[in-house]
């Protein structure tokens, strides 16, 4: 069950698909309020997709600098993206990724 970021009410039914560049999510109408909402993923508002975003992550994790992560996103993935965004990207997401790594590695 998904509870209404709004009202916080359960009573959400299926509304259709959004499709946008960054994918296709499920939506979501609340009974309660009448807001239409998306299934919180930690990737809202963002205008690059889950992939770029982990994928510049983890490579500026793994040591590459802000220019070389910028580069390859620009020639392996035809991604334009400035230095500063992978630096804000690197900053809000690094966190949520080693918890991520933290739990697959104590499941092993």
């Amino acid at each position: 069950m998904v509870n209404c970021p709004n009202c916080k009410s359960s009573e959400a039914v299926l509304r259709g698909k959004r499709y946008n560049k960054s994918g296709v999510k499920q939506l979501y109408l609340c009974k309660s309020c009448e807001k239409t909402f998306v299934e919180p993923d930690g990737f809202e508002r963002m205008r690059f997709s889950k992939k770029t975003i982990s994928r510049a992550v983890h490579q500026h994790e793994d040591g590459f600098s802000l220019s070389k992560v910028q580069n390859h996103l620009w020639q392996h993935d035809n991604v334009k993206v400035s230095r500063w965004t992978i630096l804000k990207w690197d900053k809000k997401y690094s966190l949520f990724f080693r918890k991520d790594s933290s739990r697959v590695q104590s499941k092993n």
